[in-house]
């Protein structure tokens, strides 16, 4: 019960995240009883004002309403309050701006920084989107991925700026760049193939050996251990090892 309260989840797409046939206020308030954080109804009216308001929502305007009357921004604001509802120590972030406007996200992701701060909370940002990832990480770590495993991890500004596993250049070399005649003279990193192995069943050695541009053939036989590499640096990689 505990571990449940103090973990919570902002789930990706707002749209399936939120009961239909609920309105905002039930939404909010389910939580706030099952965990017996509210005495009576006057306490949980103003507790779910105090929520709305923390993430720039009317209480007035939305409480009222069901999901389907309000926008996507709208809807992963509620989410996001939702997660927040409970006071937790940790959130899980899974992709939590990928389904609003392009225009809403620097507002959304200032205010999950916001509240992170406010209410001193723990965040794993999950995303594909090393720009968001940098953005929201700064300052913080960063931890890249391949098929499950993790290849790179340190501190969000050296893994940008000085990357080191292939997989990490390779996704750093499509990030696309404001300044037009830096994007002219940059080429995406050559892979030997395009095509992604399955997770189910993952090929043998380095996960990303049969993409890799310096794979060699001890590549494909072991599985390189998540290795120190100078100060808070750690990669899965021969080259580096």
């Amino acid at each position: 019960m505990i571990y449940r309260r103090n973990m919570q989840m902002i789930h990706q797409n707002p749209y399936q995240a939120l009961n239909p046939t609920k309105t905002v206020y039930s939404i909010l308030s389910a939580p706030l009883r099952f965990h017996k954080l509210v005495k009576n109804k006057e306490e949980e009216k103003k507790m779910i004002e105090e929520i709305l308001w923390s993430v720039n929502l009317r209480p007035e305007e939305i409480a009222e309403k069901y999901p389907h009357q309000l926008s996507g921004g709208q809807r992963q604001r509620v989410v996001v309050a939702r997660a927040i509802s409970l006071h937790p120590e940790l959130i899980v972030a899974d992709e939590p701006v990928s389904m609003i406007d392009v225009s809403l996200r620097i507002d959304m992701l200032d205010m999950m920084l916001n509240l992170k701060q406010k209410l001193n909370m723990s965040t794993i940002f999950i995303t594909h989107d090393l720009g968001l990832a940098r953005y929201y990480a700064r300052g913080g770590k960063l931890v890249i991925m391949y098929l499950g495993s993790i290849v790179e991890a340190g501190p969000t500004e050296d893994v940008i700026q000085k990357p080191l596993h292939p997989y990490t250049k390779a996704l750093l070399s499509v990030v696309p760049v404001p300044d037009p005649k830096v994007a002219k003279t940059r080429k995406p990193m050559r892979l030997r193939s395009l095509d992604i192995p399955s997770a189910a069943n993952p090929p043998s050695g380095c996960k990303f050996h049969p993409r890799c541009p310096y794979a060699m053939d001890r590549c494909s036989k072991e599985r390189p251990k998540l290795s120190v590499v100078g100060k808070d640096r750690y990669v899965a990689c021969f080259m580096e090892g």
